[in-house]
């Protein structure tokens, strides 16, 4: 069912790890393309907007990190998973890292997602299944996620970890289309993946 999203309905362009930016570049020039720049916008118009729409939504952000301090709650031994909003169709969490906190290599259980840099610069590492019986993966790319980019990621571009490797705190924001209720994470003990149910920290600027 068309739910009318005010974003323009445009087909994804999508080169490599991060978007093509000057197919962007002249989509903002196009004056019926809105760009959202506040969380209270990006909040009214998820809930309308379902399956390509919300590849529209990640490549029109422009947010400032301030006015995300109601979801922003910070733990010294990992980084922390904020709900910011969530239906049947997508997910928006808010991830506050410390420095030097990390996630372990992982999939998205067959959805798609999105990785808004909000503050601070990251590190992405990328990984795919090995090809040698002595290792399970292999990594295959390391991408430096600035403040303000956007990144993509799938099961079809292999598994992925992410970094803050600053001596700062660091916010990034992740879409994703379809909730992520469970995922495989790699277990470097075992040297394979297993499943792990994926919890918040808060909910709705509440911690749980």
């Amino acid at each position: 069912m068309n739910k009318k999203c005010p974003i323009l309905a445009e087909s994804c362009k999508i080169s490599g790890d991060f978007f093509n930016f000057s197919y962007l570049f002249s989509a903002f020039k196009n004056p019926n393309v809105q760009t959202l720049t506040s969380l209270e916008e990006l909040l009214e118009i998820l809930p309308k907007c379902s399956g390509s729409e919300f590849v529209q939504i990640a490549k029109k952000l422009n947010l400032q990190s301030e006015e995300f301090e109601p979801y922003s709650f910070w733990d010294k031994e990992t980084y922390t998973r904020n709900c910011v909003s969530r239906n049947e169709d997508y997910e928006l969490i808010l991830l506050c890292w410390e420095p030097g906190q990390e996630t372990p290599v992982h999939d998205h259980n067959g959805e798609e997602c999105w990785v808004y840099a909000l503050k601070g610069d990251m590190e992405e590492i990328r990984y795919q299944d090995s090809t040698k019986a002595t290792e399970r993966i292999t990594e295959s790319k390391r991408s430096k996620m600035l403040e303000g980019s956007v990144a993509y990621m799938d099961d079809n571009l292999g598994y992925h970890s992410l970094h803050n490797r600053t001596q700062e705190r660091a916010l990034t924001l992740h879409l994703y289309m379809k909730p992520i209720d469970s995922c495989k994470i790699y277990d470097t003990a075992e040297g394979a993946f297993i499943r792990k149910d994926m919890q918040y920290d808060t909910k709705d600027g509440r911690e749980l």
